[in-house]
């Protein structure tokens, strides 16, 4: 899909929905949490490049833990509604337009680097944790809360493709470990999704046997949480 789309995807879908992040999905306060929890246990403070922004909750959010944050996104739209949410906040983090695929802040002196929901989004995903990986310090972390290899074959992505025109994908562990790998990280550790009820295929498959094959089309997909550190 173009990255036209990705740019224009926030132009065209319900602004409420935007605005209304995190607010209107429970899931996502549990998927955050586990967020802070990692950074906190790998950061005390410090610089955090949000990559792939969106509205810029996650990069508020983060700003508000004490962290000092940049937030990218490709789409404008999203940047401007990122600056108008923080300017009726104290916490202040930093929003610029770029490509995950091909950004440069000039700098390389990120503690963290977070990219929370939106690599599925990216068809070109291992050039963008390339990006990520040269803005961060030596010893800095990436933190990824990615969809599963279920994701792309949903209801929900697939109606988003149709309508948008945006990319949807969906990663294995093991295509994750590679493409990390391949950027340069090492020390990888993998989590277990707060808003799941099952770990892997084999408790997915067991799930749909036990409650039957439609569960798929409405049960949460779980996600992918993995953290790295550049060596």
């Amino acid at each position: 899909m173009s990255k036209q789309a990705e740019r224009d995807y926030a132009t065209k879908v319900d602004q409420t929905h935007l605005f209304g992040k995190p607010f209107n999905d429970p899931r996502v306060f549990r998927e955050f949490a586990l967020v802070l929890e990692v950074f906190g246990e790998r950061l005390a403070g410090g610089t955090i490049l949000d990559i792939g922004c969106g509205p810029g909750w996650t990069s508020l959010f983060l700003a508000r833990a004490g962290y000092k944050v940049v937030g990218v996104d490709i789409s404008e739209r999203m940047i401007e509604i990122a600056r108008e949410q923080i300017s009726r906040d104290n916490a202040a983090p930093e929003f610029v337009v770029g490509d995950m695929e091909d950004m440069d802040l000039g700098r390389a002196d990120f503690d963290g680097a977070l990219f929370f929901d939106c690599l599925h989004h990216c068809p070109a995903y291992a050039k963008a944790l390339k990006r990520a990986y040269a803005h961060l310090r030596p010893g800095g972390h990436v933190l990824l809360l990615e969809t599963t290899w279920l994701h792309r074959y949903s209801p929900h992505a697939r109606q988003v493709t149709r309508e948008f025109g945006v990319t949807e994908l969906g990663f294995t562990r093991r295509q994750l470990r590679r493409a990390l790998r391949e950027a340069g990280f090492s020390d990888l550790s993998f989590y277990h999704d707060p808003g799941s009820s099952y770990r892997g295929v084999r408790g997915f498959l067991k799930a749909c046997l036990r409650l039957g094959c439609g569960y798929f089309f409405y049960y949460p997909q779980a996600k992918n949480i993995v953290v790295a550190r550049k060596g």
